[in-house]
Protein backbone atom coordinates (compact mmCIF):
# COMPACT_ATOMS: atom_id res chain seq x y z
CA UNK A 1 0.00 0.00 0.00
CA UNK A 2 1.17 3.63 -1.15
CA UNK A 3 1.46 5.95 2.45
CA UNK A 4 2.46 9.55 2.92
CA UNK A 5 3.93 10.16 6.54
CA UNK A 6 3.18 13.78 8.34
CA UNK A 7 5.39 15.16 11.49
CA UNK A 8 7.01 18.52 12.38
CA UNK A 9 9.68 16.66 13.60
CA UNK A 10 12.17 15.93 11.26
CA UNK A 11 13.94 13.22 13.77
CA UNK A 12 10.43 11.67 13.93
CA UNK A 13 9.68 11.04 10.24
CA UNK A 14 13.47 9.84 9.66
CA UNK A 15 12.21 6.96 12.53
CA UNK A 16 8.63 6.55 10.84
CA UNK A 17 10.10 5.77 7.82
CA UNK A 18 12.73 3.64 8.45
CA UNK A 19 10.49 1.46 11.30
CA UNK A 20 8.12 1.26 8.12
CA UNK A 21 10.64 0.35 5.76
CA UNK A 22 12.10 -2.70 7.67
CA UNK A 23 8.31 -4.06 8.62
CA UNK A 24 7.39 -3.91 4.62
CA UNK A 25 4.16 -3.21 3.25
CA UNK A 26 3.87 0.30 2.80
CA UNK A 27 5.37 2.18 -0.65
CA UNK A 28 6.48 5.62 1.28
CA UNK A 29 5.45 7.91 -1.77
CA UNK A 30 7.36 10.94 0.70
CA UNK A 31 7.21 12.61 3.64
CA UNK A 32 6.11 15.92 4.99
CA UNK A 33 6.54 18.29 7.86
CA UNK A 34 4.24 20.86 6.75
CA UNK A 35 0.44 19.55 6.89
CA UNK A 36 -0.74 22.20 4.11
CA UNK A 37 1.52 20.75 1.63
CA UNK A 38 1.00 16.94 2.86
CA UNK A 39 -2.39 17.44 1.94
CA UNK A 40 -1.89 18.98 -1.62
CA UNK A 41 -0.06 16.14 -2.38
CA UNK A 42 -2.81 14.06 -0.47
CA UNK A 43 -4.91 15.09 -3.59
CA UNK A 44 -2.96 13.92 -6.19
CA UNK A 45 -0.90 10.81 -5.02
CA UNK A 46 -4.26 9.25 -3.43
CA UNK A 47 -2.36 7.13 -1.12
CA UNK A 48 -4.18 4.86 0.69
CA UNK A 49 -3.26 5.37 4.18
CA UNK A 50 -1.52 8.44 5.94
CA UNK A 51 0.34 8.26 9.44
CA UNK A 52 -0.42 11.53 10.94
CA UNK A 53 1.40 13.50 13.98
CA UNK A 54 -1.48 15.10 16.41
CA UNK A 55 0.53 17.73 17.66
CA UNK A 56 0.87 20.10 14.46
CA UNK A 57 1.78 23.45 15.18
CA UNK A 58 -0.57 25.14 12.37
CA UNK A 59 -2.98 22.69 11.92
CA UNK A 60 -4.22 19.95 14.78
CA UNK A 61 -3.85 16.77 13.23
CA UNK A 62 -7.12 15.23 14.04
CA UNK A 63 -8.57 18.99 11.83
CA UNK A 64 -5.96 17.54 9.03
CA UNK A 65 -7.86 14.21 8.84
CA UNK A 66 -10.92 15.71 8.32
CA UNK A 67 -9.37 17.52 5.41
CA UNK A 68 -8.41 14.03 4.24
CA UNK A 69 -11.70 12.97 3.83
CA UNK A 70 -12.77 15.78 2.13
CA UNK A 71 -9.98 15.39 -0.49
CA UNK A 72 -9.47 11.74 -0.39
CA UNK A 73 -12.50 9.62 0.88
CA UNK A 74 -11.32 6.51 1.77
CA UNK A 75 -7.97 7.29 2.97
CA UNK A 76 -6.90 5.16 6.10
CA UNK A 77 -5.65 7.42 8.47
CA UNK A 78 -2.96 6.24 11.51
CA UNK A 79 -2.64 9.07 14.42
CA UNK A 80 0.96 9.04 15.56
CA UNK A 81 1.15 10.74 19.03
CA UNK A 82 3.23 11.40 22.32
CA UNK A 83 1.46 10.01 25.68
CA UNK A 84 -1.69 12.00 25.97
CA UNK A 85 -4.57 9.91 28.02
CA UNK A 86 -7.74 12.10 27.09
CA UNK A 87 -6.61 11.85 23.17
CA UNK A 88 -5.85 7.55 23.52
CA UNK A 89 -8.53 7.24 25.07
CA UNK A 90 -11.31 9.52 22.46
CA UNK A 91 -9.35 6.91 19.62
CA UNK A 92 -9.99 4.00 21.90
CA UNK A 93 -13.54 4.91 21.86
CA UNK A 94 -14.04 5.71 18.43
CA UNK A 95 -11.69 2.71 17.02
CA UNK A 96 -9.24 4.98 15.32
CA UNK A 97 -6.06 3.91 14.80
CA UNK A 98 -3.39 5.00 16.65
CA UNK A 99 0.46 4.47 17.74
CA UNK A 100 2.01 6.10 20.20
CA UNK A 101 5.29 7.79 20.34
CA UNK A 102 8.15 6.86 20.70
CA UNK A 103 7.23 4.32 18.30
CA UNK A 104 7.49 0.76 19.03
CA UNK A 105 8.33 -1.66 15.99
CA UNK A 106 5.55 -4.23 17.25
CA UNK A 107 2.66 -2.23 17.38
CA UNK A 108 3.53 -0.27 14.17
CA UNK A 109 3.07 -3.50 12.60
CA UNK A 110 -0.11 -4.73 14.17
CA UNK A 111 -1.03 -1.72 13.01
CA UNK A 112 0.29 -2.01 8.98
CA UNK A 113 -1.57 -5.74 9.16
CA UNK A 114 -4.68 -4.47 10.54
CA UNK A 115 -4.62 -1.57 7.51
CA UNK A 116 -3.74 -4.38 4.79
CA UNK A 117 -6.12 -6.15 5.87
CA UNK A 118 -9.04 -3.69 5.69
CA UNK A 119 -7.91 -2.56 2.44
CA UNK A 120 -7.79 -5.89 1.33
CA UNK A 121 -11.38 -6.10 2.77
CA UNK A 122 -12.29 -3.16 0.42
CA UNK A 123 -10.65 -4.57 -2.73
CA UNK A 124 -12.65 -8.11 -2.67
CA UNK A 125 -15.97 -6.16 -1.59
CA UNK A 126 -17.90 -4.80 -4.11
CA UNK A 127 -18.59 -1.35 -3.57
CA UNK A 128 -21.10 -0.34 -0.87
CA UNK A 129 -24.29 0.63 -2.88
CA UNK A 130 -26.31 3.54 -1.52
CA UNK A 131 -29.23 2.81 0.63
CA UNK A 132 -32.62 3.67 0.49
CA UNK A 133 -32.49 5.30 4.43
CA UNK A 134 -35.11 7.25 6.32
CA UNK A 135 -34.42 9.27 8.84
CA UNK A 136 -36.51 9.44 12.13
CA UNK A 137 -36.82 12.31 14.86
CA UNK A 138 -39.91 11.68 16.59
CA UNK A 139 -39.41 9.66 19.83
CA UNK A 140 -35.86 8.74 19.13
CA UNK A 141 -33.05 9.99 16.99
CA UNK A 142 -32.07 6.92 14.35
CA UNK A 143 -31.49 6.46 10.39
CA UNK A 144 -32.56 3.06 8.93
CA UNK A 145 -31.18 1.62 5.71
CA UNK A 146 -31.26 -1.27 3.98
CA UNK A 147 -33.31 -4.28 4.81
CA UNK A 148 -34.88 -2.83 8.25
CA UNK A 149 -31.11 -1.78 9.26
CA UNK A 150 -30.46 0.57 11.85
CA UNK A 151 -27.27 2.81 11.91
CA UNK A 152 -25.63 1.79 15.09
CA UNK A 153 -23.91 5.03 17.39
CA UNK A 154 -20.59 4.43 18.55
CA UNK A 155 -21.61 6.81 21.28
CA UNK A 156 -24.36 8.89 22.66
CA UNK A 157 -22.29 11.93 21.78
CA UNK A 158 -22.12 11.03 18.03
CA UNK A 159 -26.01 10.34 17.76
CA UNK A 160 -26.24 13.80 19.23
CA UNK A 161 -23.91 15.43 17.06
CA UNK A 162 -25.35 14.05 13.96
CA UNK A 163 -29.32 15.03 15.78
CA UNK A 164 -28.01 19.06 16.39
CA UNK A 165 -26.46 18.56 12.94
CA UNK A 166 -29.75 17.46 11.05
CA UNK A 167 -31.40 20.12 13.31
CA UNK A 168 -29.75 22.91 11.78
CA UNK A 169 -29.18 21.44 8.32
CA UNK A 170 -28.63 23.71 5.36
CA UNK A 171 -26.83 26.05 7.81
CA UNK A 172 -23.37 26.35 8.99
CA UNK A 173 -22.81 24.94 12.38
CA UNK A 174 -19.96 26.55 14.08
CA UNK A 175 -17.33 23.63 15.67
CA UNK A 176 -17.34 26.23 18.78
CA UNK A 177 -20.81 25.86 19.01
CA UNK A 178 -21.03 22.38 19.02
CA UNK A 179 -18.18 21.74 21.82
CA UNK A 180 -20.23 24.26 24.07
CA UNK A 181 -23.23 22.09 23.59
CA UNK A 182 -21.56 18.70 23.68
CA UNK A 183 -18.71 19.26 26.09
CA UNK A 184 -19.23 22.29 27.67
CA UNK A 185 -17.34 21.15 31.37
CA UNK A 186 -14.58 19.45 29.17
CA UNK A 187 -10.96 21.92 28.93
CA UNK A 188 -10.87 23.43 25.80
CA UNK A 189 -8.10 21.22 23.82
CA UNK A 190 -9.61 17.75 24.71
CA UNK A 191 -13.04 19.03 23.72
CA UNK A 192 -12.11 19.60 20.08
CA UNK A 193 -10.38 16.09 20.26
CA UNK A 194 -13.40 14.79 21.14
CA UNK A 195 -15.26 16.92 17.91
CA UNK A 196 -12.95 15.70 15.81
CA UNK A 197 -12.60 12.18 16.72
CA UNK A 198 -16.60 11.63 16.51
CA UNK A 199 -17.05 13.38 13.31
CA UNK A 200 -14.36 11.24 11.72
CA UNK A 201 -15.81 8.26 13.18
CA UNK A 202 -19.31 9.39 11.69
CA UNK A 203 -18.18 9.86 8.27
CA UNK A 204 -16.47 6.35 8.63
CA UNK A 205 -19.84 5.08 9.71
CA UNK A 206 -21.97 6.27 7.24
CA UNK A 207 -19.84 5.47 4.35
CA UNK A 208 -19.51 1.73 5.41
CA UNK A 209 -23.19 1.91 5.59
CA UNK A 210 -23.65 3.41 2.08
CA UNK A 211 -25.49 5.89 2.87
CA UNK A 212 -25.70 9.29 0.81
CA UNK A 213 -25.15 11.45 3.62
CA UNK A 214 -22.46 14.03 3.91
CA UNK A 215 -20.98 16.10 6.68
CA UNK A 216 -19.17 19.10 5.05
CA UNK A 217 -16.02 20.45 6.69
CA UNK A 218 -16.32 24.44 5.78
CA UNK A 219 -13.54 26.06 7.89
CA UNK A 220 -14.49 26.73 11.35
CA UNK A 221 -18.17 25.00 10.64
CA UNK A 222 -20.01 21.79 9.84
CA UNK A 223 -22.88 21.34 6.96
CA UNK A 224 -24.83 18.72 6.68
CA UNK A 225 -26.15 17.32 3.19
CA UNK A 226 -28.74 14.81 3.67
CA UNK A 227 -28.70 13.53 -0.58
CA UNK A 228 -32.40 13.73 -0.54
CA UNK A 229 -32.37 11.48 2.50
CA UNK A 230 -36.21 12.39 4.09
CA UNK A 231 -36.95 12.07 8.26
CA UNK A 232 -40.50 11.50 9.40
CA UNK A 233 -40.69 15.16 10.49
CA UNK A 234 -39.96 16.63 7.26
CA UNK A 235 -42.78 14.79 5.36
CA UNK A 236 -45.07 14.96 8.78
CA UNK A 237 -44.69 18.92 8.19
CA UNK A 238 -45.53 18.74 4.29
CA UNK A 239 -48.44 17.42 4.36
CA UNK A 240 -49.43 19.74 7.01
CA UNK A 241 -48.41 23.00 4.83
CA UNK A 242 -51.41 21.70 2.27
CA UNK A 243 -54.51 22.78 4.11
CA UNK A 244 -56.38 21.54 1.15
CA UNK A 245 -54.97 18.28 0.94
CA UNK A 246 -55.31 18.00 4.52
CA UNK A 247 -59.05 18.93 4.30
CA UNK A 248 -59.53 16.06 1.21
CA UNK A 249 -58.29 12.95 3.29
CA UNK A 250 -60.54 10.49 4.64
CA UNK A 251 -61.22 10.18 8.28
CA UNK A 252 -59.17 7.31 8.54
CA UNK A 253 -56.07 9.12 6.10
CA UNK A 254 -56.14 12.11 8.26
CA UNK A 255 -56.00 9.52 11.78
CA UNK A 256 -52.93 7.77 10.00
CA UNK A 257 -51.41 11.13 9.40
CA UNK A 258 -51.88 12.17 12.82
CA UNK A 259 -50.42 8.40 14.08
CA UNK A 260 -47.04 9.40 12.12
CA UNK A 261 -46.24 11.87 15.21
CA UNK A 262 -45.24 8.84 17.07
CA UNK A 263 -43.78 10.59 19.89
CA UNK A 264 -42.36 14.09 20.73
CA UNK A 265 -39.22 15.48 18.73
CA UNK A 266 -35.93 13.43 20.13
CA UNK A 267 -38.71 12.81 23.25
CA UNK A 268 -35.88 9.77 24.53
CA UNK A 269 -33.14 11.84 24.25
CA UNK A 270 -34.64 15.11 26.44
CA UNK A 271 -32.14 17.58 24.62
CA UNK A 272 -32.22 21.12 26.03
CA UNK A 273 -31.42 22.89 22.38
CA UNK A 274 -34.27 20.96 20.65
CA UNK A 275 -37.31 21.83 23.65
CA UNK A 276 -38.37 24.98 21.04
CA UNK A 277 -38.67 22.98 18.08
CA UNK A 278 -40.20 20.31 20.56
CA UNK A 279 -42.63 22.27 21.86
CA UNK A 280 -43.46 23.88 18.42
CA UNK A 281 -43.93 20.19 16.53
CA UNK A 282 -45.81 19.00 20.05
CA UNK A 283 -48.51 22.09 19.54
CA UNK A 284 -48.71 21.24 15.77
CA UNK A 285 -49.93 18.26 16.99
CA UNK A 286 -52.01 19.13 19.44
CA UNK A 287 -54.03 21.27 17.45
CA UNK A 288 -54.96 19.29 14.55
CA UNK A 289 -55.23 15.95 17.06
CA UNK A 290 -58.41 18.21 18.88
CA UNK A 291 -59.50 19.37 15.33
CA UNK A 292 -59.79 15.63 14.49
CA UNK A 293 -61.77 14.88 17.73
CA UNK A 294 -63.92 17.82 17.56
CA UNK A 295 -64.81 16.36 14.30
CA UNK A 296 -65.70 12.77 15.42
CA UNK A 297 -67.71 14.45 17.77
CA UNK A 298 -69.70 16.29 15.69
CA UNK A 299 -69.86 13.32 13.27
CA UNK A 300 -71.22 10.60 16.06
CA UNK A 301 -68.37 9.08 16.46
CA UNK A 302 -67.77 9.75 20.29
CA UNK A 303 -66.34 6.67 21.30
CA UNK A 304 -63.41 7.56 18.51
CA UNK A 305 -63.46 11.31 19.53
CA UNK A 306 -63.35 9.89 23.37
CA UNK A 307 -60.29 8.04 22.65
CA UNK A 308 -58.29 11.02 20.89
CA UNK A 309 -58.92 13.55 23.50
CA UNK A 310 -57.88 11.00 25.94
CA UNK A 311 -54.27 10.51 24.21
CA UNK A 312 -54.38 14.26 23.83
CA UNK A 313 -54.68 14.55 27.65
CA UNK A 314 -52.05 11.98 27.78
CA UNK A 315 -49.35 13.72 26.39
CA UNK A 316 -50.21 17.22 27.45
CA UNK A 317 -51.77 16.98 31.00
CA UNK A 318 -52.14 20.37 31.91
CA UNK A 319 -55.03 21.25 29.12
CA UNK A 320 -58.03 22.64 30.62
CA UNK A 321 -59.57 21.86 27.21
CA UNK A 322 -59.18 18.15 27.33
CA UNK A 323 -61.08 17.51 30.47
CA UNK A 324 -64.11 19.69 29.68
CA UNK A 325 -64.52 17.82 26.13
CA UNK A 326 -64.24 14.83 27.80
CA UNK A 327 -66.81 15.21 30.71
CA UNK A 328 -69.32 16.72 28.38
CA UNK A 329 -69.33 13.87 26.01
CA UNK A 330 -69.43 11.44 29.08
CA UNK A 331 -72.09 13.02 30.29
CA UNK A 332 -74.22 12.96 27.14
CA UNK A 333 -73.43 9.19 26.95
CA UNK A 334 -74.87 8.66 30.50
CA UNK A 335 -71.50 7.77 32.03
CA UNK A 336 -71.52 9.82 35.28
CA UNK A 337 -68.61 8.29 36.60
CA UNK A 338 -66.63 9.25 34.15
CA UNK A 339 -67.73 12.53 33.75
CA UNK A 340 -67.18 12.99 37.59
CA UNK A 341 -63.90 10.98 37.03
CA UNK A 342 -62.32 14.01 34.43
CA UNK A 343 -63.72 16.87 36.44
CA UNK A 344 -62.22 15.29 39.94
CA UNK A 345 -59.16 14.79 37.98
CA UNK A 346 -59.45 18.45 36.26
CA UNK A 347 -59.31 19.68 39.96
CA UNK A 348 -56.42 18.15 40.88
CA UNK A 349 -54.36 19.14 38.39
CA UNK A 350 -55.23 22.74 38.89
CA UNK A 351 -54.39 22.98 42.16
CA UNK A 352 -51.38 20.50 42.09
CA UNK A 353 -50.25 22.90 38.99
CA UNK A 354 -51.26 26.07 39.38
CA UNK A 355 -52.90 26.48 42.93
CA UNK A 356 -56.12 27.14 41.40
CA UNK A 357 -59.47 26.01 40.56
CA UNK A 358 -61.32 24.94 37.34
CA UNK A 359 -62.43 27.90 35.31
CA UNK A 360 -65.65 29.61 36.32
CA UNK A 361 -67.25 27.75 32.95
CA UNK A 362 -66.46 24.45 34.10
CA UNK A 363 -67.79 24.81 37.66
CA UNK A 364 -70.52 26.11 36.04
CA UNK A 365 -71.44 23.69 33.79
CA UNK A 366 -70.76 20.79 36.11
CA UNK A 367 -72.90 22.38 38.56
CA UNK A 368 -75.55 22.47 36.51
CA UNK A 369 -75.21 18.97 35.36
CA UNK A 370 -74.68 17.51 39.10
CA UNK A 371 -78.35 18.98 39.69
CA UNK A 372 -79.84 17.80 36.89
Amino acid sequence: MRGLLVDDEALALLDLKRQLTRIGGVEVLDTFQDVAEALEAAASAKPDVVFLDIDMPEINGLEAAERLQDIHPSVEVVFVTAYEEYAVKAFELQALDYVLKPVQTERLALTVRRIEARLKDKDEAAPAPSSPAFIRCFQRMQIEYGKQEQLAWRTVKAQELFAYLLFRKDQLVRKDTLVEILWPEVELKKAYTQLYTTIYQLRRSLEAAGISVKIANAGNSYSLDLGGIASDVEQWENRLRNEEELESLSDEQYEEWLNLYRGDYFEEHGYLWAENERQRLLNLWRHHAMRFAKKMERKGKEALAADWYLRIQQRLPYAEETYSHLMKLYARQGERSLAEQQYQRLREMMREEYDAEPSAEIQAWYSGWKRA
